[in-house]
């Protein structure tokens, strides 16, 4: 009897260390994790949200969402190179790596540079996301929305970017 009652109370000592070190875990996971967890879950609240309108592995290409997908990421574009063209103008240069994309357009590129470079770089990004979202598995969808997504979120930073940079004195 005596080594039963040893046992339940090192569980529940165990058990109260478990939960205490998987805080401390998830903590530390959500602090450095965070972001990707943030993205993760947003994937897969998608596919569960897909999972209950249409039967697994069901091809499902919506034409009006990568239409809206499209027309956001050309917005974001045009406003990116209208900013650049104008921080330039005003004497900046073009960043590195990650803030700019001077190993691609330049330290100081035309309008007419950024126009066929990032168009091209567009129209790859958007061929490539057509023919994912065309798929019959739901997750290579998933990432052919991704790559829109991304897309998009880059050059609305480049934008908040440019525009701080242009009212700072």
């Amino acid at each position: 009897m005596t080594s039963q009652a040893w046992l339940d109370t090192d569980r529940v000592g165990l058990r109260k260390a478990v939960r205490c070190a998987s805080r401390e875990v998830i903590n530390r996971a959500l602090k450095s994790w965070g972001c990707l967890l943030l993205l993760v879950g947003s994937l897969a609240l998608s596919a569960h949200s897909q999972q209950l309108t249409e039967p697994p592995n069901a091809p499902s290409f919506n034409k009006k969402l990568f239409i809206v997908e499209l027309s956001t990421y050309t917005t974001m574009n045009m406003l990116d190179g209208i900013t650049t063209a104008q921080s330039i103008h005003k004497g900046y240069v073009e960043g590195s790596f990650p803030a700019g994309s001077s190993y691609l357009l330049g330290r100081r590129p035309s309008v007419a540079r950024y126009a066929v470079t990032m168009g091209l770089i567009e129209t790859g990004i958007s061929i490539a996301s057509y023919r994912l979202q065309h798929s019959k598995t739901k997750w290579v969808r998933l990432v052919g929305h991704g790559l829109m997504i991304q897309a998009a979120y880059g050059h609305t930073d480049g934008v908040i970017r440019n525009i701080r940079l242009m009212q700072s004195p």
